[in-house]
Order: C-alpha cells, then structure tokens, then sequence
C-alpha cells in the first residue's frame, strides 16, 4: 500500500478527518486538487472558535496546517476515479498518478463521478450516499461531508461529520486487529497526568478487560487476549500529559495560529497591548 488513508477532497470534512486518522497513527495522504465548496462562502461566521468569522481561505489554512502538523500529507492533486485494487484495498487515479490505499474516506462534492467505477457495489445514491458513521456497504470505503445522507452543507457540521468519520475509520481499524468490543473503546483525547495509572492500576484494568472485553465465546486466543490488554493499557497511559507538556503544547497551539494571521494585523494588535501597558504603567506611577 502507498498509503493507509487517501482522503479524497480538503474541505473541512477531510481534513478533520484526516486530523483523526493521522493522530491514531495511519499513514494518511489527503488530495486536495480540486476547490473546496467553502469557497462558495464570502465569510464563514457560525463555526465555533471564531467570534468575528474567518474566511474560508484562512480557515482551509489553518485545516491543512493542523492535519500535516499530525503527521497527514496534503497533497494539491485532484482524484478523478476510485476503483477496488487486486491487494484488496483501493485505486485511486489523480491527475498525475495512481496510488494504492488500504481505505478510502470521500470528503468532496464529487456529485458521484469519481466512485463512478463501484458503481455497481454502491447503493444509488439518493442524491447522497447512504452511510452510518461515514461507513459504506463497500468495506473500507468511507463518505465524509458533502456526499454523506447523515450532513448538511454547512461547515460546522461537515467538520464534526468528518471527524466522526476519521473516528470510525480508527476503530475499525482497531477493531481488525483485535475485536470490536476492543475498536469501540479507542478514543482520541489528552488527559491531565495521573489520570490513570498509580497504585494497583494494573490489576484493576485487567478486572476491567476480563469483565467487559474479554469475548464469553472463547473465540480469541491467550496471547491476542494479553495484546489486546497491554495496547489498551498503553493507550490510558499515553494520554496522560503533566502540566509542564500541557502549557508547552498551549503555547505551541499559539504559535501555529500566529502563522496564519496577517502580520499587520498582529503587529497592530501588539502595538494595541503595548500601548494599554504603557498607559497602566503610567497610572500606576501617578498614583505612587
């Protein structure tokens, strides 16, 4: 495979997806060759984050640059057909090439014509495809957004709709590896240090896992039982961030967002502070 993940389209579907594969640890490449329908928009003013609004150029900046800071590869080539691939995952043809991916999540307004070869395969889309958690009747093949029937177009809910898809992806994943009940447990968030671990953590996780994950079928030998453990385990204790790592990954969350702003208008703002600092300073030596 050249890739785990090929998302096709870099909306905010896409990339938010991409976000989540990329962070599960999946060789993700997104193609974004073709123009985002957020482009249509002169000022996206109802996504939460941004009082004021943010234009769609700005925001599509700020996706690509959260998703390769992930690990993803944003790539400006646009797919124009997806076809089953004789490895069992999947061909896609861009403009210049061909690669082969393991999965595939569709995050375009596409109207259809680049699954035009699995046609056969797909339900009639009417006019979207039908999905449940972004997850089609093809095995490895996911819609995100724009073509889904669980979205509308708006970009609020496209992102969160990607997410959830790039969220599935995971733990289908997960899930092959092991076993659903074990895929279903995975999620993707950072918790303060202590969380989990400590005194008899061990042994109170294994409780846990015998008791709710474990198959009552016997179906799963000893030691896929005791990897599947030991990967949970794992998982808990690397959410844990202390607070030197969180207030460094604060900053840093800062500082990537300073990139995509205009230098004018951060140097007006600094200019601003200053000023207001100097004229508290001053205040405060009047009243001495």
């Amino acid at each position: 495979m050249d890739h785990d993940v090929a998302v096709v389209g870099g909306g905010a579907a896409g990339l938010a997806a991409a976000v989540f594969t990329a962070r599960y640890g999946l060789d993700t490449a997104v193609f974004d060759g073709g123009k985002a329908a957020i482009t249509q928009c002169a000022h996206i003013e109802n996504y939460l984050g941004f009082p004021g609004g943010i234009s769609p150029d700005r925001f599509l900046a700020l996706g690509r640059a959260h998703a390769t800071h992930e690990g993803a590869m944003v790539l400006d080539e646009r797919v124009t057909a997806i076809d089953r691939h004789d490895t069992g995952g999947f061909r896609v043809e861009t403009t210049g090439r061909e690669v082969v991916a393991d999965r595939v999540i569709v995050a375009a307004a596409y109207d259809g014509e680049v699954l035009a070869p699995l046609a056969d395969a797909l339900p009639e889309p009417d006019p979207f495809v039908p999905t449940e958690a972004g997850r089609t009747n093809v095995a490895g093949l996911y819609v995100a957004g724009w073509m889904s029937d669980e979205t509308v177009h708006q970009v609020g809910v496209n992102a969160g709709h990607g997410a959830r898809v790039g969220l599935a992806l995971a733990r289908d994943d997960m899930s092959e590896r092991y076993w659903p009940a074990v895929g279903e447990r995975y999620v993707d968030w950072v918790v303060h240090d202590g969380r989990y671990g400590g005194d008899d953590w061990d042994e109170h996780v294994e409780d846990w896992f015998d008791r709710e994950m474990r198959p009552e079928d016997g179906s799963v030998d000893r030691s896929r039982l005791e990897a599947a453990c030991e990967d949970l385990k794992g998982e808990f204790l690397g959410r844990c961030v202390d607070e030197e790592e969180r207030a460094e990954r604060e900053r840093r969350g800062q500082r990537l967002l300073l990139e995509q702003l205009d230098d004018d208008v951060i140097s007006e703002y600094a200019r601003t502070v200053q000023s207001e600092d100097s004229a508290d300073a001053g205040g405060d030596d009047d009243g001495d």
